[in-house]
């Protein structure tokens, strides 16, 4: 069953709307016959049966939706929010057709209409998890990473036990990452964060050569960095350079006098060092 199909039923499910009252029981039949063929694959059917329970007076909003459902698994988009803007115009506090339309509007490469359309579902029933999803899905689609941040922190709020939701914000917790730092290799190439970034990416390697390779880059390109000081004074010290480890400390100290992970650190390289001269300091 495609992704189009599964939202559409589980919608319709939460919207009790499989059975409508206003339809004679022959055109329920006919309605649930339509839903088949569409869960079956065979869309023409499916289209055919909707569009002629539409001529025979069943224009009504699950009509429509369906309809519009049926048009988005056969790729005519256009259609489709077509379809949805019928359901809209006869009930406009329904959430269904605004999610379905937002479906539409990603495969059509518009974002932020499509945003658009699942804030109005999610503002009609905020407690519903499936619409505040596909408004999370649609803000990261639009690249607005923070926004899908806080709905995926608000589904964890909802149900904190979900993997689903804890995986998807990791991942655009990520992908916001990643973003962030091609911005600032586009705003200047030389920073010393992309530097940082990338004695880190070596470090969790277990390439401290490497890393310090980079960390020292950093502290040229920004002496002005406490934490780079540190980091490299650490690094040192575990590689048994104490003379280079000290420098790096008191430069950190320099920068934050009362730091007290770098005075530790000072202290341990002068209890370690083997030089009387440093042993003095």
């Amino acid at each position: 069953m495609s992704f189009i199909l599964l939202l559409w039923m589980t919608l319709l499910d939460f919207s009790e709307q499989s059975r409508i009252p206003a339809l004679s029981p022959e055109m329920q039949a006919q309605f649930e016959r339509a839903i088949e063929a569409q869960k079956k694959g065979d869309l023409d059917a499916a289209e055919e049966r909707l569009r002629r329970l539409l001529k025979q007076g069943g224009k009504l909003v699950a009509v429509y939706n369906a309809l519009g459902n049926v048009y988005q698994q056969k790729g005519e988009h256009g259609q489709a929010l077509a379809a949805f803007g019928e359901s809209e115009r006869l009930n406009p506090a329904d959430p269904i057709h605004h999610s379905l339309a937002g479906v539409s509007l990603i495969a059509l490469g518009k974002s932020e209409e499509a945003v658009r359309e699942f804030q109005q579902a999610v503002q009609m029933q905020p407690d519903n998890l499936l619409l505040r999803e596909q408004l999370a899905r649609a803000y990261f689609h639009s690249k607005d990473y923070p926004a899908a941040i806080d709905q995926y922190a608000e589904l964890l709020k909802q149900k904190g036990d979900d993997p689903e939701y804890r995986y998807q914000l990791g991942r655009t917790y990520l992908t916001y990452s990643i973003s962030c730092f091609q911005k600032i290799e586009m705003i200047n190439p030389g920073s010393a964060r992309l530097f940082q970034e990338a004695g880190d990416h070596y470090l969790a390697q277990g390439k401290l050569d490497s890393a310090i390779e980079n960390y020292e880059k950093a502290r040229e390109a920004d002496p002005s960095i406490p934490e780079i000081h540190f980091l490299l004074g650490q690094f040192y010290f575990k590689r048994g350079e104490t003379e280079k480890a000290l420098q790096a400390a008191e430069r950190a100290l320099a920068l934050t006098p009362r730091s007290p992970v770098a005075l530790a650190l000072r202290r341990s390289i002068l209890e370690a060092s083997k030089n009387p001269e440093l042993r003095r300091q």
